[in-house]
């Protein structure tokens, strides 16, 4: 048997179950509350009863030819310059921002920080600010990196290939 809800309305809703884990009840508020992960924002809107799940942090890709390329948040990029790339990382940059590096060149490509950041790589970490960097050592590198600190800290996810962390 059903209850009316706030709005008197039948709230029939008891739980939600995901692809993983258990059944999920609601609050004392009879809320039920959808978390966002690494790249993914869940946002609701009330008023319309309705949440909206966005896959922000996936890159969209381009190939790069260009010496210097200053990184744009959520975005991927083939290096197939003929001479080294330098790929500088924003200044800004929210939590779980996610920026992907692919080897093609055999000319490389190194990552360069801007003031007060630095990169982590397992046990590793960049010099903070300007003179720190992670470079590729071989054609084919590829990295994925994500902002664990906003506009400062990056952490490296994912990386095919062996890197060189100054």
């Amino acid at each position: 048997m059903s209850q009316l809800g706030q709005f008197g309305f039948e709230d029939d809703l008891i739980s939600l179950t995901g692809d993983a884990g258990g059944a999920v009840g609601s609050d004392g508020l009879n809320n039920i509350n959808l978390n966002g992960g690494i790249g993914i924002t869940v946002t609701g809107t009330p008023l319309t009863n309705s949440l909206s799940i966005d896959a922000t942090g996936l890159p969209g890709w381009t190939r790069e030819a260009g010496a210097a390329i200053a990184a744009v948040a959520g975005h991927g990029y083939i290096n197939t310059n003929v001479g080294l790339t330098t790929i500088t990382l924003p200044a800004v940059a929210a939590l779980g921002t996610v920026i992907a590096i692919m080897g093609e060149s055999a000319a490389l490509w190194t990552i360069a920080q801007n003031a007060g950041q630095n990169i982590q790589y397992g046990s590793l970490s960049t010099t903070v600010g300007i003179g720190g960097s992670v470079d590729a050592t071989n054609r084919y590198d590829t990295v994925y990196i994500v902002c664990r600190v906003a506009d400062l800290t990056w952490q490296v996810t994912s990386v095919v290939g062996i890197l060189n962390v100054l």
